[in-house]
């Protein structure tokens, strides 16, 4: 399904990974680790085509980093949901209005929003607050709205960049709970993370970064 062939990128000149080459499969949970500055977002980043490889390929599905045209973006992008450490919620809209925005900007009917809205929200245990705007929430419960917001188109794959980075152990607890719920309904889940006491506790497969490569040990 996701699929990294010999990728090297610069940013600014500076080398940031070099001849990474991994393979995702269908359903899998695998995370990615590495020091600080080894490229973890950068990897990801990849994979929505925010950033392109100076060298090698980058695969998601049926779309190819060498051939996608600019114009096919957004529909890679719809394929993939993509969580953040520090939430990007919209601070002016509520919760259901926040997760409903993947689906408006897609020109969905307001009946089928509004029930896969309050689906996702039960899902992530976030019906009672679906009137609520961000800086109502906890810490906790804005990542879940964001969760909430990623799962809502079914992606294929859920891309997550340190989703636990902003909150305490209790809570990090909570949110790992809801992406291995979703990876067990089969939807894969790729998530960069530093933290092993996650990984203790929810194993995967892991693929290690080191400075600017692969960590072959």
């Amino acid at each position: 399904m996701i699929e990294f062939y010999n990728v090297d990128l610069d940013i600014d000149q500076k080398p940031i990974l070099r001849n990474i080459s991994f393979r995702i499969l269908k359903g899998e949970f695998v995370y990615l680790v590495g020091p600080s500055g080894a490229g973890k977002s950068s990897v990801l980043r990849l994979l929505y085509m925010d950033l392109f490889p100076d060298k090698g390929t980058v695969i998601i599905d049926r779309y190819s980093s060498a051939k996608i045209k600019n114009k096919e973006i957004p529909f890679l992008r719809r394929q993939l949901g993509v969580v953040f450490q520090d939430f990007k919620l919209l601070p002016d809209r509520n919760v259901f209005d926040n997760v409903a925005f993947a689906l408006r900007v897609t020109g969905v009917r307001n009946n089928e929003i509004k029930r896969r809205v309050l689906r996702v929200l039960a899902e992530v245990n976030l019906a009672h607050k679906r009137n609520h705007f961000p800086n109502e929430l906890s810490g906790g419960e804005q990542q879940r709205t964001a969760i909430a917001r990623a799962i809502v188109n079914n992606p294929i794959i859920i891309l997550a960049d340190e989703p636990t980075g902003n909150l305490d152990a209790a809570t990090s607890l909570e949110i790992m709970e809801i992406l291995d719920k979703i990876n067990k309904q089969g939807t894969a889940v790729f998530m960069a993370t530093h933290n092993t006491e996650l990984i203790q506790h929810y194993p995967g497969r892991l693929i290690k970064l080191a400075a600017g490569g692969m960590d072959k040990r």
